[in-house]
C-alpha cells in the first residue's frame, strides 16, 4: 500500500530538531479588548446607545445633556430646569456634554482638546500651552503640574501633621480624664461617708434639743402657776385696801354732816386765803418797783429777743425785713451767710426760727444752714469763708437724686465731722427750728417741730447765731425768720 504523503510542514520541521517532532503551534485568537473600567482616573464613559434619546423634561428636542447622579437627559433650555447653580458645580463631573455619544477625556483641555499641563490659581483651573499663553499675557499666576502637585503633597503633610498632633493631644486628654474621673470616684466616695456620719450627729443632736424643749416647756407651766398664783393674792389684798377705804369714807361723810368739823373745815379755807392775798400783794410791789425805774429813766424794758446783725452780712446776699428779723436769699450764685447780735456766753437760751418757704422744686438747688459759730471767727466766716469753730444743722434739696437731705455738722480745727442717723427729718415750710443753748455745760441742741435731734458739746465760751442761706434768682425761695 502506498503511504501518504508527509506535509512540507512536518519535513521542515524534522529537518531543522534532526528527527525529533514536534506539534506546531497554534495561533492565538486575538482576545477582544475589554472596556476600560469607566471608573478609572483620567477615562469617563457614556453610555452608548444607538439613538440619541429625546429630553426627559420637554419630549419634544434630542438631549444633549445626561447626568449620571440626576439620570436625566435633557436639552439646552432644559438643563437649568434640572440643575441650579449649586448643583451645576457639584454634578459637573457626572454630566456629559455634546457630543453626546462621543468620549470625554477629563486629561484634555475642554477648549483646545490638548493635554492639561499647568495649573492657573487665578482661574483655579488645570490648563493647556495655548491656554497658558492666554493666562501669561493676562498675567495670571501658573504653575506647573509637578510644582502644583509638590503643593498639593506638602499642604497634606501639614494637615496630617496636625491630625497626628491632635491625636496625642486627644490620647493625653482622655488619660487626664481617666485619672481624674477616678480622683472623683474616690471624692463622692469620701462625701458620702462624711454626709452619713453628719447626718447621724445632727439626729442625735436633734433628739437632744426635743427633750431639753420638753424640761424647758414643763418649767415654764411651773413658773406661770406660780406667777398666777402670786398675781391673784396680790388682786385680793388690793380689794381689801379697797374695802377699807370705803368704810373710811363712809365715816368722813359722817363726819361732815357734824357742826365741829364744819368750823375746822372753814377755818382752814380762811387761812389759805389770807395767803393768797399775801402773795399777790408780793407781786404788785414788784411791779410797782418796775413801773419805777420805767418813770426814772423814761425807756421801756422788753425781753431780749435774737436779730440779724446787718452789718454782718456776706457780700450784702442776703435781704432783711421785720426789723432785721426775717431774711432770704433771692440768688443761687452765692451761698448768703449772717449772724446774730446777740452774744452768749451764760444760762440758758432758746432761738426758734419759723421756715416760711422752702420748697422741694425739681432741677433746683435749695439749702438752709441754722447753727452757731465762735464769736471771735465772726468775721473770718462772713469776709473769708473760713468755717472753723462752727456747729450747725443743714438741709438742702438734692438735684441728682430729686429728694431732700439732711446733716448735722461739727468743724473744730479744720476738722469735719458729721452725723448721718437723720432719716427722713428735712426743714419744710411752716416748721419751726428751735436751737436751745445751755452755755453753763457748753452744749447745743437740735428740734424741729418739738422732735428731739441731738447736737453737739464742748462749744466755745462765747457764741453767735448764724445762718446760711442759698435761693432761686428773683423769688423768695427759702425764707425763715426769728420768732
Amino acid at each position: 500500500m502506498n503511504k501518504p504523503k508527509k506535509s512540507k510542514k512536518k519535513q521542515k520541521i524534522k529537518s531543522k530538531n534532526q528527527g525529533k517532532y514536534e506539534k506546531p503551534k497554534r495561533r492565538k485568537k486575538k482576545k477582544k479588548q475589554k472596556n476600560k473600567d469607566p471608573k478609572r482616573f483620567g477615562d469617563i464613559q457614556i453610555p452608548v446607545e444607538l439613538q440619541i434619546p429625546q429630553c426627559q423634561v420637554c419630549k419634544e428636542k434630542k438631549a444633549d445633556f445626561y447626568c449620571k447622579k440626576c439620570q436625566v437627559h435633557c436639552c439646552k433650555k432644559c438643563e437649568p430646569q434640572v440643575h441650579t447653580e449649586y448643583l451645576r458645580e457639584l454634578h459637573y463631573e457626572s454630566t456629559f456634554k455634546e457630543p453626546y455619544i462621543q468620549e470625554i477625556n477629563p486629561n484634555l483641555c475642554i477648549k483646545h482638546k490638548k493635554e492639561l499641563c499647568f495649573y492657573c490659581k487665578d482661574e483655579n483651573e488645570l490648563i493647556c500651552n495655548k491656554c497658558h499663553r492666554n493666562c501669561s499675557k493676562n498675567k495670571h499666576s501658573t504653575l506647573s503640574l509637578h510644582d502644583y502637585s509638590n503643593e498639593i503633597s506638602r499642604k497634606i503633610k501639614i494637615i496630617m501633621n496636625k491630625i497626628q498632633k491632635e491625636e496625642i493631644q486627644n490620647k493625653e486628654t482622655i488619660k487626664r480624664t481617666r485619672v481624674n474621673q477616678n480622683k472623683l470616684k474616690q471624692e463622692i466616695k469620701e462625701l458620702a461617708n462624711v454626709i452619713e456620719n453628719r447626718s447621724d450627729l445632727l439626729i442625735q443632736k436633734i433628739q437632744n434639743s426635743k427633750k431639753n424643749y420638753l424640761n424647758l416647756l414643763n418649767k415654764v407651766e411651773i413658773i406661770s402657776k406660780t406667777t398666777f398664783t402670786k398675781i391673784l393674792n396680790k388682786k385680793e389684798e388690793k380689794q381689801k385696801k379697797l374695802n377699807k377705804n370705803k368704810n373710811k369714807i363712809k365715816k368722813m361723810e359722817k363726819l361732815e354732816k357734824d357742826e365741829k368739823t364744819i368750823k375746822l373745815i372753814r377755818e382752814s379755807k380762811e387761812i389759805l386765803s389770807k395767803e393768797e392775798e399775801r402773795k399777790k400783794k408780793k407781786k404788785n410791789t414788784k411791779k410797782k418797783k418796775k413801773l419805777n425805774i420805767r418813770e426814772r429813766t423814761g425807756k421801756k424794758i422788753e425781753k431780749e429777743r435774737e436779730e440779724f446783725d446787718p452789718k454782718m452780712n456776706c457780700l450784702n446776699k442776703i435781704i432783711l425785713k421785720n426789723e432785721n428779723k426775717t431774711a432770704w436769699n433771692p440768688s443761687f450764685s452765692y451761698y448768703g451767710r449772717i449772724c446774730g447780735k446777740k452774744i452768749y456766753s451764760s444760762g440758758k437760751h432758746q432761738i426758734k426760727i419759723k421756715i416760711d418757704q422752702y420748697p422741694n422744686p425739681k432741677n433746683e438747688r435749695n439749702l438752709i444752714c441754722l447753727g452757731v459759730v465762735k464769736t471771735e471767727n465772726r468775721q473770718n466766716l462772713i469776709k473769708n469763708n473760713d468755717w472753723e469753730k462752727i456747729y450747725f444743722f443743714m438741709t438742702w434739696w438734692d438735684k441728682w437724686q430729686k429728694k431732700n437731705q439732711s446733716l448735722k455738722i461739727k468743724i473744730e480745727n479744720q476738722k469735719k465731722t458729721e452725723k448721718i442717723d437723720l432719716k427722713n427729718i428735712c426743714l419744710n415750710k411752716n416748721d419751726i427750728f428751735e436751737i436751745s443753748l445751755d452755755m453753763d455745760i457748753r452744749k447745743i441742741s437740735f428740734k424741729i417741730n418739738e422732735r428731739n435731734l441731738g447736737g453737739w458739746e464742748n462749744l466755745p465760751e462765747k457764741v453767735n447765731f448764724f445762718a446760711s442761706l442759698f435761693g432761686q434768682m428773683g423769688k423768695e425761695k427759702n425764707q425763715i425768720t426769728i420768732i
